[in-house]
């Protein structure tokens, strides 16, 4: 409701701008706009109208989006859930750089999920994303489950509280992630250990910083086993229990059924499967079927 904003958004005049209002009033016979000494005031018919278009300038945004790729070679956009970027792939994409030198990617992290709808801009070609595979009008392949476990430092299994039940983590600091609410809650639950206050603790941004307090002996944090299997093997957290709740989420790849027609695309897809399936192979974490003495969730070193 401002031609000087518009117009500072479009680095053009003011004056501009009314100009162009006025040409495209003239144009439909209508005002678009009731105006009054001190403001402009849009009417709901101008709104929708104002809507609509934008709709269309975003699919016609889009379709030129689509077009240009085609014809040119623009960079593999992928778009990933933050601390899954972090821990898993960013360690592994050297590997695919080293097999396609060539390729050119542009990475960008978020705390939510990608919808449909912005895949279908053609800005970003691909998305992971946590959930249950099921997303409408997506293609989405398996890479790495969301299973929970407690973690912390050896140095704080070793010297701190007892940890033989669910129930002794009354006793700890529990380690939060604002990203994922629920994790200590749906962990604690599926563990019986409904006395502990899931509630309780300290909170982080990102599950990143909530396992690097608990390797820091800061506290007990909730693990995604995927995210944290490498400093399991390192010996920088250890599992604080023996019970692993499989919520039925999963980390998939997912991108629009056009892609497929894309060999770049499909390239980086046939890639990051084998990785995925080279990972499950790795580290194979027995999934305890309560809370035991100690931590008996030990990883397999073999490849």
């Amino acid at each position: 409701m401002s031609f000087t904003r518009a117009a500072e958004e479009l680095h053009v005049t003011p004056g501009a701008v009314s100009r162009q209002i006025k040409l495209l009033e003239d144009f439909l016979g209508v005002e678009l706009f009731d105006r009054t000494n001190r403001d402009l005031r849009i009417p709901d018919a101008s709104r929708a109208y104002a809507g609509a278009l934008t709709d269309v300038f975003e699919r016609v945004d889009g379709a030129t989006l689509r077009l240009r790729s085609a014809y040119q070679e623009q960079p593999l956009h992928v778009h990933c859930a933050m601390t899954f970027a972090q821990r898993w792939l960013m360690p592994r994409l050297p590997l695919f750089l080293k097999r396609d030198p060539t390729q050119d990617i542009r990475l960008t992290t978020s705390f939510i999920p990608m919808p449909v709808s912005i895949l279908a801009l053609g800005d970003v070609d691909m998305s992971i994303q946590l959930g249950r595979g099921d997303w409408s009008g997506l293609v989405a392949h398996r890479i790495a489950g969301g299973e929970l476990v407690p973690v912390c430092s050896p140095q704080l299994l070793a010297s701190g509280p007892p940890l033989r039940k669910g129930a002794d983590l009354a006793g700890h600091t529990l380690l939060h992630s604002l990203a994922r609410p629920d994790d200590w809650r749906d962990w604690l639950s599926a563990a019986g250990a409904d006395e502990v206050n899931a509630g309780h603790g300290l909170r982080f941004g990102s599950s990143s910083l909530a396992y690097q307090a608990a390797a820091d002996g800061i506290g007990v944090a909730i693990g995604q086993m995927a995210l944290v299997a490498e400093d399991l093997k390192r010996g920088h957290l250890v599992p604080a229990l023996d019970f692993v709740f499989q919520n039925g989420n999963a980390y998939y790849l997912t991108y629009l059924e056009r892609a497929e027609k894309n060999p770049r695309l499909m390239a980086f897809r046939d890639w990051i499967l084998d990785e995925a399936g080279r990972s499950a192979e790795t580290y194979r974490f027995p999934v305890g079927q309560g809370s035991g003495a100690g931590p008996a969730i030990q990883p397999d070193m073999t490849d």
